[in-house]
């Protein structure tokens, strides 16, 4: 069963990340203002919902007051730094191959895009579509995938490169700066963006160097496997919150609360438990792996005071905190 919460990598969003730091400009609080880890680059560990990756990411373009900064960052960004394309070069000899690996890599990396290649006649469309509604219209999103493949499709169509021959879709066409006159660039909804080129392109062979550094990239770390484990991962970064109410937490899933609440009845759960499964799994670690005071660790999962924190773990594993540190040690 895959996942059913629309979740991405904070990671992805180290691109803008790291520029607005090389800009000085303060990142961390932008992403501490919506309750997430401020350290930069931002862990491969952690997933957001995509309604908070829209966000960070179009917050980065008014932090950096720069109406093209996801172009920008796209035209500027190293294809070979950037996982799924890299890991998808190191089995393709085609650009063919190199867009059909891509398209099962990115599946990895976010749980609320499909990309796909489809090929009618002498034409082929790459591109993604949305499985949810965006918050709000995708424009810095959709331009740094369109300067990011621009940068990679004439680089794997070489010789044949001729942009004049290729219709480029996205959500917002202003968020493109002005390009030369060859380049055609038209509107589409805010569930997806596209690019239409000729199908003889797809034969052409790559170069790997282009693509990939030829090192062995780690396939571990994938997306969560089941709605649980999604909803555990979403809510990770969270825990400390002592507010984090059921509404808060299907909100920061980028959930209906109603529908969040149906699933997890349908699999024996509500989200109050899982709140409290995934705050009683990390106090257990804290407890165990470290000499922190109780009341710290307290602190870590959500509780404020420590009295009725002990309580509840006394409630979910029916040892006081300083028994199961003794005989879990």
């Amino acid at each position: 069963m895959t996942s059913n919460l629309p979740l991405i990598r904070l990671s992805a969003a180290n691109p803008f990340l790291l520029e607005l730091q090389r800009r000085k400009l303060p990142v961390g609080q932008l992403l501490r203002d919506m309750d997430l880890p401020g350290n930069i680059p931002a862990s491969n560990e952690l997933f957001v919902s995509s309604d908070a990756m829209y966000r960070i990411v179009e917050r980065s373009s008014e932090l950096a007051d720069d109406p093209y900064f996801g172009f920008m960052i796209g035209q500027k960004m190293d294809l070979r730094d950037w996982a799924p394309i890299a890991t998808a070069a190191e089995h393709a000899t085609s650009l063919g191959d190199l867009l059909n690996h891509f398209t099962i890599n990115a599946m990895d990396h976010s749980s609320f895009t499909r990309f796909f290649v489809r090929t009618e006649g002498d034409s082929t469309t790459f591109g993604f579509r949305r499985l949810v509604e965006p918050p709000l219209v995708p424009a810095q999103n959709d331009a740094f995938y369109l300067g990011l493949l621009i940068k990679a499709l004439a680089r794997a169509a070489k010789n044949q490169w001729d942009p004049s021959a290729v219709l480029f879709k996205v959500a917002d066409p202003n968020a493109v700066p002005p390009l030369p006159d060859s380049f055609r660039i038209a509107k589409t909804d805010d569930f997806g963006m596209q690019i239409r080129f000729p199908a003889t392109w797809l034969l052409e062979p790559i170069e790997k160097s282009s693509f990939s550094t030829g090192e062995v990239i780690s396939e571990d770390n994938r997306l969560p496997s089941s709605l649980i484990e999604a909803l555990h991962l979403a809510l990770q970064p969270h825990i400390h919150e002592s507010d984090l109410s059921v509404a808060r937490a299907a909100r920061i899933c980028g959930f209906d609360k109603r529908r969040l609440s149906s699933q997890l009845r349908s699999r024996g759960t509500t989200l109050g438990k899982e709140i409290a499964a995934l705050r009683a799994k990390h106090a257990q670690i804290g407890l165990t792996n470290s000499n922190r005071r109780v009341f710290d660790i307290a602190q870590t999962v959500g509780f404020k005071d420590a009295t009725v924190f002990s309580r509840a773990f006394k409630n979910w594993t029916g040892q006081s905190p300083q028994e199961y540190r003794r005989t879990h040690r």
